[in-house]
């Protein structure tokens, strides 16, 4: 829980930038964040010179909820300049306690290069069976006492003591819990290596740490320029190609400190945006349309997104409205050249092994399949997806399998759900990390269902898995069931592998989705140290630290920003300084203005 009391500032300066952070997710100002720090530290470059470039940067996180008595709220968590009118209690983040080192405020936020700003021991570090609570160690991003950058912060913050809707409750385990049950673990980290000793990153990982499911979700990072230390003639411009907002000066002329030189740029760069797995969209476009795609790790023959796919599809409410298999699709998928620059476009999963990589002894996409798709509005396969039981949701939406089935599909391998190769019981030599013992086999009685079906599917009870071309001769075989059988963080891994790989990716899934682990240099174990004994340390197989507090090893998931499906900026807005008032301005116009993909302003 979030403790106030805990308030702290600091300023990070490892390398040529300075600026002042807090351990509430706002930077450059600080109010009431420590006696011995002065309220505002701007982004300045040099440091210790007072030329200024940017006063402010802010974490917003918002969703959209429906309350117990069934109305739909929109709940938008800010950093800063936000209270209760009644009793001028916060309604921001605070930090949550625990994370700083209780003995003053001068101590400031924990520091990896500051042992005596570290807390007694680490609360999320407590289930460490080695070393419960890693006391007297740093709790780094990549482990325990790893010192990567030359200065690294660390806190948590919450979102508990925003009450402001009396009916929505995000946590049925503690009702005195409000907001949203938002966790964000944020770092802070300077690094003096050349090539980017002008930057400084900021890391947050935004966690649902409540049991109330929050299905549309957006992340806003607000940036006040003021480039040469005054933003009257401030131009500030957005790429939304590269996404990156560029900070600059008109006259080039700024304030005193300067002098006669003249005023540079200020950049900020969105190194990782928010993923979605589960679009059937390669949103990065790293799996399918990258220059630098390998067969070996992505889908790079798949299908790409296309203006008529978009006919019918809402962009922005999580649906697939138009029942073509993808969920809220939009332009910034398609190919595109003009004023905004060029792009390829983004491959889709149409579950086919489009790069002939994947697992051996699988079905093939036959003439007849191809037949019976094409009079399908989305060329599915089986065609017409939720007209019978077996392909319909719960909630009446269609289970859509194979998508634009056309003729240079013939004879590829496609999903069923069956482990056609028996990887879950002796991986494979391109996938040798993939397997998942204790699964779920054909039985005769699965087979006599099948038969009875004209597409030869058996829907697993209980789930939304249907298994395809099921036949005497999967007898045996492994299916997927939605379960992780083997107790190792990843559900169904070696399963239709190698099928529209790097799409739908994602840092939370157990497995090493672009192969780059290396038992040789990444097996490390758990806490991200090797040979201290923990959990997965020398197993020879990718430990993930996916739904636990600890890093994991190298190269798979939490530390491997290739491994989220990206969806990159889809709201920029720039207005003008003092014209946003938290304390005026409602929650639903905050997610609606700000946060709802599609609106784009790229310059002033």
């Amino acid at each position: 829980r979030v403790d106030p009391n805990e308030r702290r500032c600091d300023i990070v300066n490892g390398n040529n930038l300075a600026a002042a952070i807090t351990n509430w997710n706002q930077t450059a100002q600080c109010e009431g964040g420590g006696p011995d720090l002065p309220d505002n530290v701007f982004y300045e470059w040099p440091k210790n010179t007072n030329r200024i470039y940017v006063a402010l940067s802010q974490l917003w996180v918002g969703a959209e909820v429906t309350d117990r008595n069934g109305e739909t709220q929109w709940i938008v968590d800010v950093s800063d300049f936000r209270s209760d009118p009644v009793t001028s209690e916060s309604w921001t983040f605070e930090p949550i306690k625990g994370y700083v080192q209780p003995g003053g405020r001068e101590l400031g936020i924990a520091q990896s290069d500051e042992p005596s700003s570290w807390p007694d021991f680490w609360p999320d570090k407590l289930s460490d069976t080695q070393d419960p609570g890693w006391r007297g160690s740093w709790n780094g991003f990549f482990g325990k006492n790893i010192f990567n950058a030359d200065q690294e912060f660390f806190y948590k913050a919450g979102d508990d003591n925003y009450n402001r809707y009396p009916n929505y409750f995000p946590d049925s385990t503690d009702l005195t819990r409000k907001g949203l049950g938002i966790i964000v673990e944020t770092r802070v980290m300077a690094w003096t290596q050349i090539l980017i000793d002008d930057a400084i990153f900021l890391l947050y990982a935004v966690k649902n740490d409540g049991t109330e499911d929050l299905k549309k979700v957006g992340m806003t990072m607000w940036l006040a320029d003021l480039v040469g230390g005054d933003s009257q003639d401030d131009i500030p411009f957005f790429d939304v190609l590269e996404d990156v907002a560029f900070m600059t000066d008109a006259d080039g002329i700024g304030t005193e400190p300067f002098g006669s030189d003249p005023v540079g740029e200020a950049a900020i760069a969105f190194l990782e945006t928010p993923g979605n797995a589960v679009d059937r969209i390669d949103n990065d476009g790293d799996g399918s349309t990258a220059d630098d795609c390998s067969p070996q790790v992505g889908e790079c023959n798949s299908p790409v997104v296309s203006q008529d796919m978009l006919a019918g599809e809402d962009p922005a409410n999580g649906v697939d409205d138009n029942g073509n298999g993808l969920i809220d699709e939009n332009a910034s998928h398609i190919p595109f050249s003009g004023e905004l620059g060029f792009s390829a476009g983004v491959g889709y999963a149409d579950f086919i092994d489009n790069d002939v990589d994947g697992e051996q002894g699988g079905p093939v996409v036959t003439q007849e399949m191809i037949a019976a798709a094409t009079p399908d509005v989305w060329r599915r396969w089986p065609p017409n997806p939720g007209s019978d039981a077996i392909s319909q949701r719960n909630d009446g939406s269609p289970i859509v399998h194979l998508i634009m089935v056309e003729d240079d599909d013939l004879g590829l391998p496609f999903k069923d759900g069956i482990d056609n190769d028996d990887s879950c019981v002796t991986p494979t030599a391109n996938y040798p990390y993939l397997t998942e013992p204790g699964s779920p086999v054909i039985t005769q009685e699965i087979v006599d269902a099948a038969a009875a079906d004209p597409y030869r599917r058996y829907r697993v009870p209980g789930t939304d898995i249907i298994l395809y071309d099921v036949g005497p001769e999967d007898l045996g075989k492994c299916y997927a069931d939605g379960v992780d059988n083997d107790e190792d963080g990843a559900v169904d891994e070696g399963i239709d592998e190698g099928i529209d790989e790097m799409i739908d990716e994602s840092r939370a899934d157990g497995i090493d989705n672009d192969g780059d682990w290396n038992p040789l240099q990444h097996d490390s174990g758990l806490d991200g140290v090797p040979f201290t004994g923990d959990p997965g340390d020398q197993d020879g197989v990718p430990t993930t630290g996916a739904g636990t507090a600890f890093p994991g090893e190298r190269n798979i998931d939490v530390t491997d920003i290739a491994e989220s499906d990206q969806i990159g900026i889809t709201n920029a807005q720039i207005f003008p300084a003092g014209s946003l008032n938290f304390n005026t301005r409602s929650d639903r116009f905050l997610f609606f203005t700000y946060m709802i993909p599609g609106e784009i302003t790229t310059e002033r």
